[in-house]
C-alpha cells in the first residue's frame, strides 16, 4: 500500500513543517483543510512562542542570550516574565534591549506589556494583533494590572526597533508623560495605541511629533491626553476618556490631530451629552466617519451642528437616545449615507431606557429610504 505525506501522524507533521521558514508556514496553511488545523492549533502555534524568565540568575540570562543570538529559529511571541514590582535591572535590561533587537530585525509590531514585560512581535502572526487591537480598540474593555511605564523599557525599544510599525502599550499606568517621549524616534510608526494613559495637565514641551503616524487609539484616558501627540497625517483617531470636560476633549483634538478621516470618541461619563461633541465637528474638514459612544443623545443633538459638515457615516455605540430621529438629520448632515446604532439604549415611556431593536428602526428606514440605517448587537 502507498502512503502519502498526509498518512503521516500529528507529531511528525509538526516535525517536518518546523523545517520551513516562518513565512513559508502561511503558504503550508493553505495546501489542505488538514494542515490548516495542524499550523494553527494551540499545540503548534506555542512552538513559535519564547518564553524568557528574568528572575533567572546572570549567568543563566547570559547563557539564554547567547543561545539566542546562534539560534536560526523565529518567533511569532516572546515573553519576558518577572516579577510584578520587581526593579528592571541593569542585568535585565541588557536582556530586554538584546530581545529587542531580535524581534525588530525581521518585525514591524510590538505588543508591549509591562503586566509580565511581554514582547509580542506581531508581523508573522497579524491576526494575534488584529484580535487584540479588535479588543481593545472597538469597546475598550481592557482591564489595567497597574503597572507603571518604565522609561528605561520604552526607550530600549525606540532605541532598537526604530523601523517599528505598529506599537501597543497595553496594561499599564502611565503618569508620567515624559516616559513616552522616546516614541519620537520611531519615525515609521504608522499605528499606536496606548491604554491608561493619566497625565492632569497640559505639557510644558512642545508634543510628541509622529509625521507618519496613521492610526492613533488611546484607552482609558484623561482629557489632556490629547494634547500629549501630534500626528499630521492621521487617518484614525479613536479615544476612550474618562474625563468629563467634552467640549475640551473636542478642542485639544482639534489642536494637535489635523486632517482625520474617522474620529472615534467614546466617554465613561454618562453625564456628557451629544450636542456638546458635535457642536465642534466643524473643525475637521476632512472627517467622513465620525463614531460617538458613551453619551447621552437629545432630540436636538444636531441643533449647533454646521451644514457644511461633510460626513457620511454617523455611528452610536452604547449611548442612550431619546429618539432615533433626531432633528434636522438630513438638513444638517447632507452627506449622510449611513446610521449605525451599535448596542444603544432607546427610551420608551412605558419601560424607560431598553435596548434598540430591529423593528425600532423601521419608521426610521421608511422616513429615510436613501440613508443606509444599520443595527449591531457586537
Amino acid at each position: 500500500m502507498q502512503l502519502g505525506i498526509n498518512d503521516l501522524p500529528f507529531e511528525i507533521l509538526c516535525d517536518v513543517f518546523d523545517y520551513l521558514p516562518l513565512e513559508d508556514i502561511k503558504t503550508v496553511a493553505l495546501v489542505c483543510h488538514r494542515w490548516n488545523q495542524i499550523v494553527f492549533s494551540e499545540l503548534y502555534i506555542k512552538r513559535f512562542r519564547l518564553v524568557i524568565n528574568l528572575n533567572e540568575s546572570l549567568l543563566k540570562l547570559k547563557h539564554m542570550a547567547q543561545v539566542l543570538e546562534k539560534s536560526d529559529r523565529e518567533y511569532y511571541s516572546i515573553i519576558l516574565k518577572v516579577n510584578l514590582g520587581s526593579p528592571l535591572t541593569e542585568a535585565r535590561l541588557k536582556i530586554v534591549k538584546f530581545v529587542v533587537r531580535l524581534i525588530s530585525e525581521y518585525a514591524e509590531s510590538l505588543y508591549f506589556n509591562m503586566a509580565d514585560l511581554r514582547l509580542e512581535s506581531c508581523v508573522s502572526e497579524r491576526l494575534l494583533r488584529s484580535r487584540k487591537l479588535q479588543l481593545i480598540d472597538t469597546r475598550a474593555k481592557y482591564i489595567p494590572l497597574g503597572m507603571g511605564l518604565k522609561e528605561s523599557m520604552l526607550a530600549a525599544i525606540c532605541e532598537y526597533a526604530t523601523e517599528l510599525v505598529d506599537l501597543v502599550i497595553a496594561e499599564m499606568n502611565i503618569n508620567n508623560p515624559k516616559a513616552l517621549e522616546k516614541l519620537s524616534l520611531l519615525a515609521q510608526l504608522k499605528l499606536l495605541l496606548i491604554s491608561d494613559y493619566y497625565p492632569y495637565a497640559r505639557p510644558k514641551t512642545p508634543p510628541i511629533s509622529l509625521p507618519n503616524l496613521e492610526n492613533l487609539t488611546l484607552i482609558n484616558v484623561t482629557d489632556e491626553s490629547n494634547f500629549y501627540f501630534k500626528a499630521d497625517n492621521l487617518k484614525r483617531y479613536f479615544i476612550h476618556t474618562n474625563g468629563t470636560d467634552a467640549p475640551r476633549t473636542m478642542q485639544s483634538i482639534a489642536e494637535n490631530i489635523t486632517g482625520i478621516g474617522r474620529l472615534c470618541v467614546h466617554f465613561t461619563a454618562r453625564t456628557i451629552r451629544a450636542e456638546q461633541i458635535f457642536e465642534h465637528l466643524d473643525r475637521f474638514p476632512n472627517l467622513n466617519t465620525f463614531e460617538l459612544g458613551g453619551v447621552a443623545v437629545p432630540i436636538d443633538a444636531l441643533k449647533d451642528l454646521n451644514p457644511g459638515n461633510r460626513v457620511q457615516k454617523l455611528i452610536f455605540v452604547e449611548c442612550h437616545l431619546e429618539t432615533l430621529a433626531l432633528t434636522d438629520l438630513t438638513s444638517k448632515l447632507r452627506f449622510l449615507r449611513q446610521l449605525v446604532f451599535d448596542s444603544c439604549f432607546l427610551f420608551h415611556k412605558q419601560e424607560g431606557f431598553q435596548r434598540v431593536q430591529y423593528h425600532d428602526l423601521e419608521p426610521l428606514r421608511r422616513a429615510l429610504p436613501d440613508l443606509q440605517v444599520l443595527l449591531d448587537y457586537n
